[in-house]
């Protein structure tokens, strides 16, 4: 028998920011509700999230799951679900809870929509992004492996959630990120922990930075930045791309670009990363802000030039 549950659910918005974000209203399914939960109960006040905090709760028995590994049915839910392949979601209103999946997760199509809450998702050694495009909403769950956490194009919400250890085998000069976007509109990064921690190899692959937004396949627009833990590592170019950089196709369309509350520790380069914290942020561009961004050592980050 099918694990995972159809469910009839009501789309609804989340509105954060500029942006809107898929979550499903209401129906039961495997695990009863299928509202979203926003807030992390496992936090403890002024901490970021790390494993302890986030992915399947403590308690939660994981069943093996033998659902589709392409869902196609709209409200379908995996609840408490040991899932051991990709998924690939090709439908409106899916839901992932309080499980761990071994592959990769991707919406394909502007009209379906994924909520991911409460669960480990591991990318393992793909060539891939552990969880993309479009559509998507993270909540508190523990994202690792691929080359990036999160890769979003459009309408993504990652809060209260840990983006670490991506991976580059030895030979290949992967470039690796805890997120990354080409090219993106209404996307939201709120309090996470966003670690590019994997060592530079012998080829030169590792990681560019634990927040990337670069120009390669289209405009960058909405975005919403804060409240994250930038984590430190002297294996990282920077710690944060910001968007303008001339020399991409879409590198000088980079508007309403927010970077507010953050965190950045300094390391063992005293600049969070070898080269610096941040590059490519240009802070007059169109409804771009930089406000109240501090060092882990308590001293305000006034400019992204620092």
């Amino acid at each position: 028998m099918r694990r995972g549950r159809l469910v009839a659910a009501l789309t609804a918005f989340v509105a954060v920011g500029a942006g809107a974000f898929w979550y499903i209203q209401s129906g039961s399914g495997d695990g009863g509700s299928t509202e979203a939960t926003f807030a992390n109960d496992r936090k403890k006040p002024g901490a970021f999230p790390d494993a302890a905090s986030t992915g399947v709760r403590d308690g939660v028995s994981l069943r093996a799951y033998d659902g589709p590994c392409t869902i196609e049915d709209s409200g379908y839910v995996i609840d408490s679900r040991d899932v051991r392949c990709p998924l690939v979601i090709k439908a409106s209103d899916v839901v992932i809870r309080n499980s761990k999946v071994t592959g990769t997760v991707k919406v394909e199509g502007r009209e379906n929509s994924l909520l991911i809450e409460d669960s480990d998702i591991d990318g393992g050694e793909a060539y891939l992004h552990t969880v993309g495009f479009e559509n998507v909403t993270v909540l508190r769950s523990d994202l690792k492996g691929g080359q990036s956490g999160v890769n979003c194009y459009y309408n993504c919400l990652v809060q209260d959630s840990y983006l670490h250890d991506p991976f580059v085998p030895e030979g290949e000069d992967w470039h690796l990120n805890a997120f990354l976007s080409n090219g993106g509109k209404n996307i939201k990064l709120i309090g996470n922990t966003l670690a590019c921690n994997r060592p530079t190899n012998a080829a030169g692959g590792g990681c560019t930075s634990n927040a990337s937004i670069f120009g390669d396949l289209g405009p960058n627009s909405d975005y919403t930045i804060e409240g994250n833990l930038f984590v430190a590592s002297d294996e990282m170019s920077y710690c944060f791309y910001g968007g303008h950089d001339p020399n991409k196709k879409y590198g000088t369309q980079a508007e309403r670009i927010v970077i507010k509350d953050n965190v950045f520790q300094r390391g063992s380069t005293g600049k969070c990363a070898s080269f610096g914290a941040v590059t490519s942020y240009n802070v007059a561009g169109t409804g771009n802000v930089w406000q109240n961004n501090k060092w882990d050592d308590g001293k305000p980050f006034d400019s992204p030039a620092q």
